[in-house]
């Protein structure tokens, strides 16, 4: 069928099915190191690898964008962004220490059955991924995490705090490092994740918010752990040239 003939409709879906692919394509590669950071995107380049056109490239580099997985540059475009130091994510959890305890316990008192079903498949999700590091289950790890956190940080409805802490940025760091690592702590995150929804389950918005406090505190751990490996990986590289 001649494109002028095709519905507007079936040419949307097409489009944002292209977009789809370029994003998950181009995340599976950041995530899997394939794209190192600091890396620049062509987005030439980029459509001949992967066989798709320059738009559906560009739709996906405009949303992997808000994610922090890549930063746009007036002059040099899109770049693979770069890893944060330790005492970066530390500063950034301190951050989240202040708003997600609180968007715990104010799920805990605005708990729907639907909100709750959304946060057990998260939980799902991430016990299947289980403890591999391949780039499909590192995906599969920080979007469920993400929007583990995400549904979480939206019932309690005050959409001021809700601004603030989207302005933080996503986990997705803690991913990239854990992923160079050799591993995505999937099931350690699951299993606080399972108890911090039993107690918004059970309208405990104490036990939610402490909860979540310890939670973010163990992933804390989790990514320093897994950056000073990460660094000695590197040192050890350098030393065997």
């Amino acid at each position: 069928m001649p494109e002028s003939k095709v519905p507007p409709s079936r040419r949307r879906s097409t489009r944002v099915t292209l977009a789809d692919r370029a994003y998950d394509g181009l995340l599976l590669k950041i995530i899997g190191g394939e794209l190192a950071p600091g890396e620049r995107l062509n987005i030439g380049g980029l459509s001949r690898e992967m066989g798709l056109s320059p738009t559906p490239i560009r739709e996906a580099l405009a949303r992997l964008e808000p994610t922090g997985f890549v930063r746009r540059h007036d002059v040099r475009g899109y770049a693979v962004s770069p890893l944060l130091s330790p005492e970066e994510i530390s500063s950034q959890i301190d951050a989240r220490q202040i708003f997600e305890p609180a968007f715990a316990a104010a799920a805990a008192t605005h708990c729907t059955p639907a909100f709750l079903t959304r946060l057990d498949d998260t939980i799902s999700t991430m016990e299947r991924a289980g403890e591999l590091s391949d780039p499909e289950s590192l995906k599969a790890s920080w979007t469920a995490d993400e929007a583990f956190h995400t549904l979480v940080s939206e019932q309690g409805g005050n959409p001021f705090m809700q601004q603030a802490f989207r302005a933080l940025g996503s986990q997705l760091q803690r991913f990239r490092l854990s992923g160079r690592a050799g591993r995505t702590h999937a099931l350690e995150a699951a299993h606080e994740h399972r108890l911090i929804a039993e107690a918004i389950r059970a309208g405990d918005a104490h036990a939610a918010a402490e909860l979540m406090h310890d939670h973010i505190e163990l992933a804390r751990e989790r990514t320093l752990v897994d950056a000073h490996a990460l660094e000695e990986s590197v040192v050890d590289e350098i030393a065997a040239r």
